[in-house]
């Protein structure tokens, strides 16, 4: 059980399946703001994947985008997230305060791959 059961809220949408529309559809639905840096990045690795003649480029895609939305799915998750980025970029922050966020940064994206099944 993560903090986030603990804490009430629930995510705002089922985690999807792991497919360039299924993905889109849960970005476009949580967090808009994402939408056209996802196109992008999905045109993108189409091209290097047919340059390559390899699906690396669309599998690290699908990671990438089904852990954003693991996160992205529960408020408080994504918030904490985006907190603790802000903390270990700070240049005041002290020691502990960057330890503290690191780990946090960490356990959150842990449970978000864990989610998708990696």
């Amino acid at each position: 059980m993560t903090a986030q059961h603990l804490e009430g809220d629930g995510p705002l949408i089922p985690q999807p399946a792991m497919t360039r529309e299924a993905l889109r559809d849960a970005v476009r639905r949580i967090d808009m703001q994402s939408l056209p840096a996802l196109d992008k990045e999905c045109h993108e690795a189409f091209d290097r994947a047919a340059e390559t003649g390899g699906i690396n480029p669309l599998r690290f895609f699908l990671i990438k985008w089904a852990t954003h939305v693991a996160i992205h799915r529960w408020p408080s998750r994504a918030a904490a997230l985006e907190e603790a980025q802000r903390i270990a970029g700070d240049p005041d922050a002290t020691e502990e305060q960057f330890r503290t966020a690191m780990e946090t940064s960490s356990r959150i994206l842990a449970e978000a791959q864990r989610e998708i099944g990696l």
